[in-house]
C-alpha cells in the first residue's frame, strides 16, 4: 500500500480518537472544557512530528489536511457537537467558530511555511508551538500577576501575562531540545538551541495578535534553529 495512504489513514485513525477524547472532556465542566482545547492543540502538534519523520513535506500535507477536514466538519456541525464544544470557548459566543476556524489556518499556514523553508526544522516549531504555546494560557490564568496587551493588536481585551510567557519559554525550550535531538544533533546543541528556540517562541507568542500565534510561535523558532544549525 502505498506510505502516504497508510499514513493518511493512521492520521484519521489518530484524529477520531483526539476528537473523542476531547470531546468527552469538554462534557466534565469549565475546567474540563478549557483543559480539551490545549489537550487537543498538544497532541495535534505533536502528531505531526511522526507524519514529517515518516513522509517529510508531503507527510505533513496528508496530515494537516485529515486534520482540517476533522476540525472543518466540528465547525460545521457548530453548538452541541462534541468536538465543537471542546475547541470552542464559551465566552467568546458567536465569534467561536470565527476563531476556530482562524486558529486552524494559521497552524495550516504555518507548518506549510516551515517545512518549505527550512526542512526537517519544521520539527522544532511544531514541538515550541505544541508544547509551549498550550501552557501559556492556562499558567498566566493560575499565577499571572503582570499583564500586557500584544502592541501588534488583541481580540476579545485579551491581555497575556509575564509568567505566562515564561512557560511559554519553558516548555517550548524542552520542546525544541527534543524536537533537535530526533533531528540527531547533539545535547549540548539541542539544549543551547533549544533555549534560543523557546526565547524565540515565548516572544512570537507575546507579540502576535491574538489568533495568529499558531503560525508565528511555529515559524519563527524553526527559522531560528535552522539559522542556528542548518
Amino acid at each position: 500500500m502505498n506510505p502516504l495512504i497508510i499514513l493518511g489513514l493512521a492520521s484519521l485513525g489518530f484524529g477520531v480518537v483526539m476528537g473523542f477524547l476531547v470531546s468527552k472532556m469538554a462534557g466534565g465542566g469549565k475546567v474540563s472544557r478549557d483543559l480539551s482545547r490545549k489537550v487537543f492543540h498538544v497532541g495535534i502538534f505533536t502528531g505531526a512530528v511522526p507524519a514529517h519523520l515518516f513522509q517529510g513535506f508531503w507527510g505533513v500535507v496528508v496530515y494537516g489536511s485529515v486534520v482540517s477536514i476533522i476540525v472543518l466538519l466540528a465547525c460545521f456541525q457548530g453548538p452541541g457537537f462534541g468536538l465543537y464544544e471542546a475547541l470552542a470557548r464559551p465566552a467568546e459566543g458567536g465569534g467561536s467558530r470565527r476563531n476556530v476556524l482562524t486558529a486552524l489556518s494559521s497552524t495550516a499556514l504555518g507548518g506549510l511555511l516551515g517545512t518549505l523553508l527550512v526542512g526537517s526544522f519544521a520539527l522544532v516549531g511544531y514541538l515550541v508551538c505544541g508544547w509551549g504555546d498550550a501552557v501559556g494560557e492556562p499558567a498566566g490564568e493560575r499565577w499571572g500577576r503582570h499583564r500586557y496587551a500584544s502592541p501588534l493588536g488583541r481580540i476579545g481585551g485579551r491581555t497575556r501575562s509575564v509568567e505566562g510567557s515564561f512557560a511559554v519559554f519553558l516548555v517550548g525550550s524542552l520542546g525544541a531540545c527534543v524536537s533537535l535531538g530526533l533531528l540527531g544533533f547533539s545535547l549540548p546543541q539541542s539544549l543551547g538551541v533549544g533555549l534560543v528556540c523557546g526565547g524565540a517562541g515565548a516572544g512570537a507568542e507575546g507579540l502576535s495578535p491574538s489568533g495568529t500565534d499558531n503560525l508565528w510561535v511555529q515559524l519563527l523558532p524553526a527559522l531560528v534553529a535552522w539559522w542556528c544549525l542548518g
